[in-house]
């Protein structure tokens, strides 16, 4: 027993000392010598990539699938769409369309053009699409701006509609251009023109210079480490999540995430089962874009300051590969083309409270979310619930037909289709939640109820009747035969949005 004891003591200080040497190893490796070459103790932790003085005002971008092409997004008109506007967010809000900047006319302005028309450092007059005239003077500010480079989907495991929740394995990559570091390297004229080189990013430079790209978060609501990759996954050590690349003269800080991701949705089920349903994933910058310099989150920094999720052309063409019957798993689903794209969005909260400060401040965050349009498959339930549930009302309706002096008959017909329908309802229940409205198959459903009551009420009001009045009740009958049916085909339409 005492060897054992030993022997095992042994074993697990050898798989100490082993584990031990492999994060010393690990460490001194990651700190390597461009990573030395970066530390320099400068005064600010959070990096943003431009210092402007200008009016602040920021176009939204569109894909262009022709010519492969990220660019500004532009009405009918070819007049430029506001992404976000710093300084002036009750007049300029996202969506805004401006005409002119100093009496130019954007609508004949290139895309390079008008980011340089917004560089421009004099007080601006602009004019909205509604006619409405601005004027705005330039401010001094920050300007941080990260890039999705990739966003790959690459399986959807789940869409339980019934919890709201979008299951998927996705790889993602996110890059942030790193001028401070560009420059520090330019100041010990170490040229890097010519180099090529990715590598981690050590904890020392981590502390020294920061990394901003880590205020990036994904809106999921499980986090499930086993399964999941990236900056909150404090188990798996072995692979770093944020590289430094070195490529043509540029530094950036590479951030990975990827894995199976769980996402609250927001399904609409009014239609169901023909209904459209938007999956969106949610993509935080973390960072406050506001123009009060007291308000800015980096509260060690005294100046306005803007933040931004941009994608590249990566993430486009992930989706379209995506988007490919050939590569999507969704079987109850299709992918509408059209309607899937990647989009930006200003969370606003105007009473969030600001625990430093102690007051309720209003908050603004720039995300990126990525929309999936999908259409349900109605095959499954047109054959299986719809049908079969015309089938038994056909049944029930049947006994219209028989004699109505044989009043036992259309009642036990009657009934038994009543009990057939109740049963059926089961089937499909636990495919979408206990909603506070009804879907239009609900109402298909309650219908067919109401209809399958219909010759039940009139095979006991036939046996209350009996023999003396079978002429009211044979009248009764045939104006029911004759107007039933067309009333129950002409609601069913109504009900489908089919008339």
């Amino acid at each position: 027993m005492k060897l054992i004891k030993s022997f095992l003591f042994f074993l697990l200080l050898l798989i100490s000392f082993n584990t031990y040497l492999t994060y010393a190893f690990a460490e001194k490796e990651e700190c390597n010598q461009v990573n030395k070459y970066l530390i320099t103790n400068p005064e600010e932790k959070f990096y943003y990539q431009e210092s402007r003085n200008d009016i602040g005002i920021f176009y939204d971008f569109a894909w262009d699938g022709e010519n492969r092409i990220v660019k500004i997004k532009r009405n009918d008109e070819s007049y430029p769409i506001v992404r976000f506007s710093l300084f002036d967010k009750k007049n300029i809000k996202p969506g805004s369309v401006i005409k002119t900047y100093n009496n130019i006319d954007l609508s004949k302005k290139s895309d390079g053009e008008i980011e340089e028309l917004h560089k421009n450092t004099t007080t601006v007059n602009l004019e909205l699409n509604s006619g409405k005239k601005i004027i705005i003077n330039p401010k001094p500010y920050k300007k941080n701006e990260f890039k999705l480079s990739h966003f790959k989907i690459k399986s959807v495991h789940n869409i339980d509609t019934a919890k709201g929740i979008l299951e998927i394995a996705f790889e993602s990559l996110f890059s942030n251009r790193r001028k401070d570091f560009e420059n520090t390297l330019a100041e010990k004229k170490i040229n890097i023109a010519n180099t090529s080189w990715v590598g981690p990013v050590c904890n020392e430079l981590k502390i020294d210079r920061g990394t901003p790209i880590e205020t990036i978060k994904f809106n999921e609501y499980k986090y499930d480490v086993d399964i999941r990759e990236g900056k909150e996954n404090k188990e798996r050590l072995e692979k770093s999540f944020i590289d430094l690349t070195i490529d043509s003269g540029k530094i950036r800080t590479l951030r990975e995430e990827e894995g199976v991701g769980f996402f609250r949705q927001n399904f609409n089920f009014r239609k169901f089962p023909f209904d459209v349903q938007k999956l969106v994933i949610s993509i935080e910058s973390g960072v406050r874009s506001t123009s009060d310099p007291n308000l800015n989150s980096q509260s060690i920094y005294k100046y306005p300051a803007v933040t931004f999720i941009t994608p590249e052309v990566g993430p486009f063409i992930d989706l379209k590969f995506f988007m490919n019957k050939d590569n999507n798993y969704l079987r109850e689903w299709e992918v509408v083309e059209e309607k899937t794209t990647i989009k930006s969005f200003v969370k606003i909260n105007d009473n969030s409270y600001d625990k430093w400060l102690s007051r309720i401040i209003s908050d603004h965050e720039n995300i990126l979310n990525i929309e999936i349009t999908i259409k349900r498959n109605w095959e499954h339930y047109f054959f299986k619930i719809i049908i079969p549930v015309f089938l038994i009302l056909c049944v029930a309706w049947y006994v219209l037909w028989i004699p109505t002096r044989k009043y036992e008959t259309r009642l036990n017909t009657s009934i038994i289709a009543l009990l057939a329908l109740i049963a059926y309802n089961f089937v499909f229940q636990d495919s979408i939640p206990k909603l506070e409205y009804l879907t239009d198959l609900d109402w298909y459903i309650l219908l067919s109820y109401i209809f399958c009551c219909i010759p039940v009420f009139i095979s006991i009001g036939s046996s209350k009747l009996g023999t003396k009045n079978q002429k009211i009740i044979i009248k009764i009958n045939k104006l029911i035969r004759k107007w039933g049916v067309l009333a129950y085909i002409l609601i069913t339409f109504a009900i489908f949005k089919l008339i």
